[in-house]
């Protein structure tokens, strides 16, 4: 193939798929049609066949007819191109027996190739014609006759018999190559996965069982000493009993048992609750913390789990505390209107690359931050417990070192005492 090293970048390739496995679909495809077949990427360049198991099509080979500059060449790249440019099918033909079609090879609702096929006589050959067609591609005009008075033509019904097929293929290799990814990608998830919980829990054991020994030795003769490695215990304990709730939690957003209990709540009482559990973490960082002065707001009512809320709430200021530097700042804000609360947390930490903010909400995403700590499934654990109360999540951050703002929308769905007034 004479494919160029950008054109096979996954951005490039035909089918986002590997090659490998596209050939292999359209080496089959070819066989079961007897047609020459092609696949060429978004730079109009060839990245598989041409497949050819026709006769006719093999003595085309065999000239070389494919090969760059010639006919068969030029003639399939401004049929790929015309299919590019117009997004529907094209077709080409060499005198007026001899025909070729293209599709667009869609992907996601995406033009991501074009495939080439046919090469094959439409009607009954003659040897005038032949020998027409093969002054024009360069072969033997005597030989191509040979092949194709014993080859049946492909008119143009069995043509949209083989398009139709060509499709279906084409949405079965993708789901295919989908489902291969996806399970890659869980692969890749399991691995991080085991990775993150071994060294996450290990650490506050480990801390534990030194102190414990510390202690059984009696190396600690001062009460407050005793008292301070105690307190070290208590804080890993903690961390350790975190790191299983988040791991519990984890997985019933994913069986669908995380339970939500709706009741009429206050979103003003939810947002101090979640603050004064925060602000004693910021002040000994020297952090500011700026809040609207939410009593002056009224009780802005709503149907919510307040638990779970505080949660959300909760690790969002939480994780603006920990990635937020010493003398830095973090801002709560509030805006609503007769639909929706928008909660707005702002800190001035390290902020998030713009490549990673996708993936911000996804499990295992501690990497976004080379600093953090935990297993990653905060977030995510939030996106779940917003979207059960019929709210969205999102994330704005200029790149490193430019903080972050993460949005909470909720719908104003107001207790039945509020409804009924």
């Amino acid at each position: 193939m004479n494919a160029s090293a950008d054109a096979q970048s996954p951005e490039n390739r035909p089918t986002g798929l590997d090659g490998e496995g596209w050939r292999r679909a359209l080496a089959r495809f070819a066989a079961a049609t007897e047609l020459c077949v092609s696949a060429y990427d978004l730079d109009c360049e060839r990245q598989a066949g041409p497949f050819a198991t026709s006769k006719v099509a093999r003595l085309l080979a065999t000239a070389g007819i494919w090969n760059e500059g010639r006919l068969g060449d030029r003639i399939e790249r401004d049929l790929a191109a015309q299919v590019l440019d117009t997004g529907a099918p094209g077709s080409a033909s060499v005198g007026d027996e001899l025909r070729l079609q293209a599709v667009p090879l869609l992907i996601g609702g995406q033009v991501r190739g074009v495939i080439v096929y046919g090469w094959a006589f439409a009607t009954f050959g003659t040897p005038l014609g032949c020998e027409r067609i093969a002054r024009q591609l360069g072969v033997d005009g005597a030989r191509l006759w040979a092949e194709v008075r014993l080859e049946s033509p492909v008119p143009a019904s069995r043509m949209t018999v083989y398009t139709e097929l060509l499709e279906t293929m084409i949405e079965s290799t993708v789901r295919h190559a989908e489902a291969v990814e996806r399970l890659q990608e869980l692969s890749r998830l399991r691995e991080v996965f085991l990775a993150s919980v071994s060294h996450e829990l290990r650490t506050p054991l480990s801390v534990l069982g030194m102190r414990i020994e510390i202690l059984l030795r009696g190396a600690l003769a001062d009460p407050e000493a005793i008292r301070a490695s105690l307190v070290n215990m208590k804080y890993h304990v903690n961390t350790e009993a975190r790191l299983v709730e988040d791991l519990i939690e984890a997985a019933r957003t994913r069986t669908g048992q995380l339970r939500i209990d709706m009741h009429p709540a206050s979103l003003r009482d939810i947002l101090k609750a979640a603050v004064s559990a925060v602000v004693p973490h910021a002040e000994a960082k020297q952090i500011s913390v700026v809040i609207p002065k939410l009593d002056e707001l009224g009780e802005l009512p709503l149907m919510a789990d307040v638990h779970r809320l505080q949660q959300v709430f909760w690790n969002l200021l939480s994780n603006a505390v920990k990635f937020t530097p010493a003398s830095g700042r973090i801002e709560l804000q509030l805006h609503y209107d007769a639909q929706t609360y928008t909660v707005s947390v702002t800190d001035t930490g390290s902020g998030i690359e713009k490549a990673l903010l996708p993936h911000v909400f996804t499990p295992f995403t501690k990497q976004l931050k080379a600093n953090a700590q935990g297993l990653g499934l905060g977030l995510s654990i939030a996106r779940h417990i917003v979207e059960h109360h019929g709210g969205t999540i999102r994330v704005e951050s200029a790149g490193s070192h430019a903080g972050a703002t993460f949005h909470v929308t909720l719908p104003v769905n107001l207790p039945p005492a509020h409804n009924a007034a």
